[in-house]
């Protein structure tokens, strides 16, 4: 009985860590391009650790307003093996992606969301200034 035990005790432990480990997902990384960013297209570097620098693997992208206002949706066009690109630009989709949502027009003085996913996921928050500059929100 006790070999029984011991078996079926290392036999959960596996389990558990399989799921574990199988949960996880690589994060993805975003930032503002520059601290000179500014209306109307602002730029964002997407990177993920696990990854060569210019390599991240992400197939949807979306912009919010914090209220959940979708403000600009896009997809990778399948099949697409290719990595997606290191920098996108707000408004301008990535070569083998596809716009769910045009682009609508980033108003100053609110604070939106980007969301990255695919194999990982990732999301930044950014202020738009009453002057059209941005920076990322705290």
């Amino acid at each position: 009985m006790t070999m029984r035990r011991h078996r079926l005790l290392r036999l959960a432990a596996v389990a558990v860590l399989a799921t574990v480990v199988g949960a996880c997902e690589p994060p993805i990384h975003i930032r503002l391009a520059s601290t000179g960013e500014q209306l109307p297209s602002p730029e964002f570097v997407v990177s993920e650790p696990s990854q060569p620098a210019a390599e991240p693997r992400y197939s949807y992208v979306s912009v919010r307003d914090l209220d959940g206002t979708r403000m600009w949706a896009l997809r990778k066009l399948p099949p697409n093996f290719k990595m997606s690109p290191a920098r996108l630009s707000y408004g301008v989709p990535p070569d083998g992606f596809e716009e769910l949502e045009p682009p609508q027009p980033l108003v100053p003085g609110r604070t939106y969301s980007i969301a990255v996913s695919g194999e990982g996921r990732g999301g930044l928050h950014f202020h738009i200034g009453d002057d059209g500059t941005i920076r990322e929100a705290r």
